[in-house]
């Protein structure tokens, strides 16, 4: 597979990574055992790019059941790359226009593909899928659920995103998306749960607790065993 943005040794560590994984999702025909293995990968791949954000992302030609690239948060160059906006340079840079037109003529066909990503996208990230023409978003865990796990987010489902897309006149857009959400949920719940446990301040637990959302937090640290220094 190709990549951009990443140290020599990890690209060759993650091309070979990448190899096995995207092997183990071409025999599969159930849309529901492709989108969980894509997601798999994904969250593999965000676990080791930056395992304190585990944002993670893959873009899939769906018809040809192929990994197009990889994008994961790098906010430690940019705050702003987050996984699909990685993913999606990513592949721009690997299939740029022939005619210097990427807007008219992209050099990937991008009705062809889906976005994977760990955790429900942005606005910003939402927007970007719409604007670049994917057919397909998939994701894992909920922007409420990053939120409740204690980090920023905008509280905007994509959903509402999507349905604010207008064409001329004010017209409704419908050249959006398909939305899947919570595939692998409990375990990208789990990966982000445990990657923001740092930040789960009492400010944080005084809100959960005026919010009632107390049984949240129990329920997640019954369920999901995080690693500890001391592990």
């Amino acid at each position: 597979m190709r990549f951009a943005y990443l140290t020599l040794s990890l690209v060759i560590f993650i091309a070979i990574f990448d190899m096995i994984a995207a092997q183990s999702c071409h025999h599969l025909e159930d849309q529901k055992e492709i989108d969980e293995c894509y997601m798999k990968i994904a969250l593999d791949f965000a676990k080791i790019h930056n395992p304190q954000f585990p944002f993670g992302a893959l873009i899939v030609d769906h018809t040809k059941n192929e990994i197009s690239c990889f994008g994961a948060n790098s906010n430690k160059k940019n705050k702003l790359l987050h996984g699909e906006t990685a993913a999606f340079w990513n592949c721009t840079e690997l299939y740029p226009s022939p005619t210097n037109d990427d807007m008219a003529n992209p050099g990937l066909d991008w009705s062809k593909q889906t976005l994977f990503t760990t955790g429900e996208p942005c606005p910003m990230c939402a927007s970007q899928s719409i604007y670049r023409g994917v057919a397909r978003v998939v994701w894992g865990t909920s922007i409420t659920d990053i939120y409740k796990s204690g980090r920023q987010q905008l509280d905007i489902r994509m959903e509402n995103v999507v349905a604010s897309a207008k064409i001329g006149a004010g017209l409704k857009d419908d050249n959006v998306p398909e939305l899947v959400g919570g595939v692998l949920k409990d375990e990208c719940d789990e990966a982000f749960w445990c990657a923001f446990s740092v930040w789960r301040t009492p400010e944080y637990h005084d809100a959960m607790e005026k919010n009632n959302d107390l049984a949240y937090i129990q329920d997640r640290d019954q369920r999901f065993h995080c690693e500890t220094p001391s592990d």
